[in-house]
């Protein structure tokens, strides 16, 4: 069932969703907003703490509503490396609003070193801000040529905004950064929307002089079970499934290894049926591994029962 009110434009539609057979009295709204999946709420005196620089971890995977993807495959103190959907490298620094340290590109390779500390706005807290410029160089894979180049910086802690993305529902800080030319010539805006809770920013947007706009949207963050007996993979496996097959939304289902101490808490939260026809499913999951509990946070569709699976795009 639809409902919409054409007397009034800029009102959200909502899609009632009540789910039957594979799973009972299940009935929720979803709302939808003028962008394709991004809304925000600015929440007067949004309560939140400062937020530590993220930590992380090796293994962990996110999907973006994009087709992006990418892997930490390395930490190493300040910085971590990434392997993208591509295959490429990547280098990170902890401090998302620094620029990349090294990217390897299709045709090149980019290094840059910014003249500023690693910790600059950090903890995270609303009116901090910082200037630093960038030198870096692109070298072609062709040819060897070196191109250098250099960029000016101003960023500062925004706000606080509670968003709705593709993953769900997250409170964050609003952080922007402004590229300058040698020249003070405005050139890119990158702007993240940074979820304490989750470790990692759940929305990049960049508007670049040039290029226009791009936006990176987090589908789901989820993390490896490589290196985890098989045991142990099979149980999170199918605590992540039943919970998303058979659990009512806010309701929670858990599952402890006896012998490792690895436990998984699964929570569904909202249930919508995509524009491709599938059902979908935000939710939470908190792994615990090594007595250290991490959030993870995404959505699934189904695909067929006891398949739920992370949509590629969104």
């Amino acid at each position: 069932m639809l409902i919409s009110n054409s007397n009034q434009k800029k009102r959200p539609t909502f899609t009632l969703i009540c789910l039957t057979g594979f799973l009972l009295n299940a009935c929720t709204i979803a709302t939808g907003s003028k962008s394709q999946y991004f809304s925000s709420q600015n929440i007067p005196n949004l309560s939140m703490p400062p937020a530590p620089l993220p930590v992380p971890n090796v293994g962990d995977k996110y999907y973006f509503a994009n087709g992006w993807r990418e892997q930490v495959i390395n930490t190493n103190g300040e910085t971590y490396d990434l392997i993208n959907k591509q295959k490429r490298k990547v280098v990170n620094f902890r401090n998302f609003t620094i620029p990349s340290p090294y990217i390897e590109g299709k045709t090149a390779e980019y290094f840059k070193e910014s003249r500023v500390a690693t910790n600059a706005l950090w903890p995270l807290d609303v009116g901090k801000s910082v200037k630093f410029t960038t030198e870096g160089r692109s070298v072609s894979k062709l040819s060897d040529r070196t191109t250098p180049f250099s960029q000016a910086w101003s960023c500062e802690v925004e706000g606080t905004e509670r968003v709705r993305v593709l993953a769900g529902e997250f409170d964050t800080y609003r952080v922007s950064c402004r590229r300058y030319s040698s020249r003070n010539k405005w050139w890119q805006t990158y702007t993240w929307y940074y979820a304490p809770e989750l470790g990692t920013y759940v929305m990049r947007r960049s508007f670049h002089k040039k290029r226009g706009e791009s936006v990176r949207e987090l589908t789901a963050l989820r993390p490896t079970l490589k290196h985890e007996p098989k045991s142990v993979r099979t149980g999170i496996i199918r605590t992540w499934q039943n919970a998303l097959e058979n659990t009512k939304s806010g309701e929670r289902k858990n599952w402890t290894d006896q012998k490792t101490g690895t436990s998984v808490e699964v929570i569904p939260l909202v249930t919508y049926r995509a524009k491709n026809g599938l059902f979908c499913r935000t939710y939470k999951q908190y792994l615990t591994r090594n007595n250290t509990p991490r959030l993870y946070a995404g959505v699934a569709c189904r695909t067929g029962e006891l398949k739920w699976r992370t949509p590629q795009t969104g």
